[in-house]
């Protein structure tokens, strides 16, 4: 009789698994806590009277949170998820042969195995849909923010020198 279930990680492979995964989320979330965040919520204030040729410092910050997050989001899922996902339709079998899991996992097959990949491409298509979409809304959100003012000038003369670095 074939084993209906897939073969499972043992304890120290899921404990090493999770470390590897735990460790650069956690520097990632470190570099976002400690610099990224203090820079932005400064860059914010004068985002608009910063010129990046035919955009402004806010319509930087508009695309890449309505389009740019998304997308991205898009695209990660895409890459770690996406061969093994066409490989499952193709197939017709979740998990795919010899693959292990964390937790005794029953293997699906035919259309019940395809269900999950459907549902990873259209979140996929979904978030792409929303940076299209994003990316309208960033046209129309601009129109409503006020141009620079002359106390946006004096914070950015302030605070940033002649080579555009920021002074202590």
């Amino acid at each position: 009789m074939v084993n209906d279930f897939a073969p499972e990680y043992s304890k120290r492979e899921r404990v090493m698994l999770i470390l590897k995964l735990l460790l650069p989320v956690t520097l990632l979330l470190l570099v976002t806590q400690i610099w990224l965040l203090d820079w932005l919520k400064a860059y914010v204030k004068t985002a608009n009277c910063q010129v990046y040729g035919s955009f402004d410092g806010i319509q930087l910050l508009l695309y890449g949170l309505f389009v740019g997050i998304p997308l991205s989001l898009a695209l990660v899922l895409l890459l770690l998820e996406g061969r093994r996902s066409l490989r499952i339709l193709q197939l017709g079998q979740n998990p795919l042969p010899g693959e292990k899991v964390l937790r005794r996992t029953r293997y699906k097959y035919g259309n019940a195995a395809r269900v999950q990949p459907l549902v990873l491409f259209g979140i996929m298509l979904s978030l792409a849909g929303i940076s299209v979409w994003g990316s309208y809304q960033v046209e129309k959100m601009h129109r409503l923010i006020p141009p620079c003012s002359d106390r946006q000038l004096g914070q950015l003369a302030r605070h940033t020198n002649y080579w555009g670095a920021q002074n202590q």
